[in-house]
């Protein structure tokens, strides 16, 4: 019944998307039949009848389909009943010998050009068919070789405005996602550029947020100072320049001048007067300059200028920055105004100084927020899966990367697993174990210190994993120890593309993280063993009975929904207090775990397993009937019977009493199955012992 209905569903569904297409190939079945070629019977009240339903159809279809350049199946309906009404104007117009015939290449080329994925090269075919159609049926084929350059032509026009449109699309596109790549390189660079003047940076990569807040800073303070400036010394510009992170290369921080002519940068030293303040770090007076002189970089062309200074900006001997001063007069600057430019570099200095105290102090407080909401999820997170992915979050919040793993070290085997992956090639590493090696996760675990100690990862020399599990394209890496009362259990990974990109303060509050990180990963282990001792057997490791019955509830309710069946299989051992008596505790031991290692032998990856007490074992066999859980019984009491168990008094062969109680076909409720298989389970034991007995 449910295969039917879902059948019809699918039907109704089809019936109701294709519609459209539908009607077009039925309206297109007139046209085959010559419905406007001229002739006796003229345009009358049947073709304007056409010519209504073709216009009330692609309204309703242009407006109701989805977005023609996204779904291939409208682009295809939308492009049949253009080509179908077009075909009914050429007919009009005395079909494919007259002058109206081209507007079947214009309406291919255009419906092909804006089609995406097959719907292209389907209205193509679809307008080559209808024309040679229209052309045999309706026309009756008058001129064969015309019929042959027309469909060429169709295919032609076609397919080379398919082929053009998507490869000017691909360009557009692939230009487009290079100047957003480069616009975000722009605003990085300028976000990055007062990085490069702080002695203790190395490579740190902080949240845009903060970036942007201190260049705002930085960049207001500049400006007036060099505003100031241009209004005191009467310049033409004043403009100051910073190194960029590439070698020889300077840019424009900030500006102030009178001229159109100034030129976007980056700048090469070159031998000019600044690449000689630069590299002389002192400065550069220029008085007398002759008209079209070229030296002067942020120029685009001749600096219109007749004096030029440059004064290097030092901070403890290393270069910061080039404050450069022109003027459009013959007036040389004087030595007194060559001094005032030199003590304007100390507003330079301090608006760098404190754009890094602010950045260290909004630093120190992100990573303190990020350390207190770290704390807060771990100690809330009682799976390991948990703890793991709060873990990894902050970890992308701390040092952002490209990769990054949490490892467990299992002392027993003297193994590693890679527990948790994310980020590239997350996929191949994930749950990825290993032997104690020469990797750096081993060594990380052994000597309780994070490695790389400069951060620098080179994949070809170094390991990360095994020799066969390599980490390609990354160039920074730090492995860092989780350790728990001194004990390793583990590792945190991170890995990032480019050299440098974890500082030394991402790596202290990494540190931090994984002290969190460990203690939070040991207590998730601990809340696992704790639920496991409180529903598993601790003899044989399976459900006990108070586990058993809630997932019993479960399984129930679900079958109830459901319609589905479940049975209860019941089983007893024989005689198991001879055994004890006989043999010993010991041995019955021995027994109910060969009991247990048959039943799990036997059953599906579905059913559960649970020691009810004593020797009395159940298994709840989902979507099973009485026949099916009777097989099942039966091969469990055969394999039992012919297992033959050595002891000190020689061998020792058990059997089993079992019972099975179906839902609902003999009870309603869990408590009510529970009876039926006990009862089922004494009824075995009263015929004879060693066999399967149903309700």
């Amino acid at each position: 019944m449910t295969a039917l209905v879902q059948a019809a569903l699918r039907v109704r569904r089809t019936a109701r998307s294709a519609w459209g297409l539908a009607a077009a190939f039925l309206l297109g079945a007139f046209l085959l039949a010559g419905f406007f070629l001229p002739g006796d019977r003229g345009v009358g009240w049947a073709q304007l009848a056409w010519l209504l339903a073709w216009v009330a159809l692609f309204s309703h279809r242009a407006r109701s389909a989805r977005p023609y350049g996204t779904d291939p199946r409208c682009a295809f309906e939308l492009g049949v009943i253009l080509l179908v009404g077009v075909h009914a104007l050429v007919q009009m117009g005395g079909g494919s010998q007259s002058d109206l015939q081209p507007l079947t290449y214009v309406a291919v080329a255009f419906v092909a050009a804006f089609s995406i994925g097959w719907a292209g090269i389907a209205v193509v075919a679809f307008a080559v068919a209808f024309g040679v159609g229209v052309s045999i049926l309706a026309e009756q084929l008058r001129d064969p070789l015309r019929l042959g350059l027309n469909a060429a032509y169709l295919v032609g026009f076609g397919v080379l405005s398919h082929l053009f449109t998507r490869a000017e699309i691909v360009r557009v596109r692939r230009r487009s996602a290079l100047e957003l790549v480069a616009q975000q390189a722009k605003v990085r660079d300028d976000m990055r550029l007062f990085r490069l003047v702080a002695p203790t940076s190395d490579g740190v990569r902080d949240e845009d947020r903060l970036y942007q807040t201190s260049v705002a800073e930085v960049r207001q303070v500049l400006y007036h100072a060099l505003q100031l400036l241009h209004q005191t010394l009467e310049l033409h510009t004043c403009v100051l320049l910073m190194p960029t992170h590439e070698p020889e290369q300077l840019r424009i921080v900030e500006l102030v001048t009178a001229s159109d002519d100034i030129a976007e940068g980056p700048f090469s030293l070159g031998a000019g007067p600044i690449g000689a303040a630069v590299r002389r770090k002192l400065t550069t007076n220029l008085q007398q300059i002759r008209p079209g002189y070229r030296g002067i970089c942020y120029y685009r062309g001749p600096a219109a200028v007749r004096s030029f200074i440059a004064v290097p900006v030092l901070e403890r001997g290393q270069l910061c920055a080039v404050l450069c001063a022109d003027r459009a007069v013959d007036r040389p600057f004087s030595p007194q105004e060559e001094e005032l430019l030199r003590g304007s570099t100390s507003h330079v200095l301090r608006a760098f100084e404190n754009e890094r105290v602010f950045m260290a102090l909004e630093t120190a407080k992100r990573e303190q927020e990020i350390l207190y909401r770290v704390s807060q999820d771990l100690s809330t997170a009682l799976t390991q899966d948990a703890v793991m992915e709060a873990g990894l979050k902050a970890a992308a919040e701390i040092a952002p990367h490209d990769f990054a793993a949490i490892t467990e070290y299992q002392p027993e085997g003297r193994r590693h697993v890679v527990k948790r992956a994310a980020g590239e090639r997350a996929l191949d590493f994930q749950g990825l174990r290993f032997r104690d090696n020469a990797s750096l996760t081993a060594m990380v675990v052994k000597n309780r210190h994070y490695l790389p100690y400069r951060g620098d990862f080179d994949a070809k020399q170094q390991v990360l994993f095994t020799k066969k599990a390599k980490l390609k394209g990354m160039e920074s890496l730090l492995v860092l120890p989780l350790v728990v009362r001194e004990e390793p259990i583990g590792t945190l990974i991170v890995a990032a593309k480019g050299k440098g990109q974890f500082s030394s303060s991402a790596r202290a509050t990494l540190q931090a993280l994984t002290n969190q990180l460990g203690v939070a990963m040991a207590n998730a282990r601990l809340v696992r063993q704790l639920e496991e001792m409180a529903t598993t057997d601790g003899l044989t490791g399976c459900l006990n009975k108070r586990a058993f019955r809630d997932e019993m509830q479960q399984k129930l309710m679900a079958a109830q929904r459901f319609g589905r069946k479940l049975s209860l299989i019941v089983t007893d051992l024989d005689h198991f207090k001879a055994v004890n008596d006989t043999y010993g505790h010991a041995t019955g031991d021995r027994v109910l775990q060969q009991l247990w290692m048959v039943l799990k032998r036997a059953k599906r990856e579905t059913d559960l397993v649970a020691r009810f007490g004593g020797e009395e074992f159940c298994v709840l066999c989902e979507e099973t009937d009485a026949r099916g859980a009777r097989l099942l019984a039966e091969r469990v009491r055969e394999e039992l019977e012919s297992t033959e168990l050595v002891t000190e008094l020689g061998p020792l062969k058990v059997t089993a009493s079992l019972g099975v109680a179906t839902f609902p076909d003999h009870a309603s409720t869990a408590e009510e199955l529970f009876a039926q298989g006990d009862k089922a389970l004494y009824e075995a034991k009263k015929r004879g012992r060693n066999r399967v007995c149903t309700v």
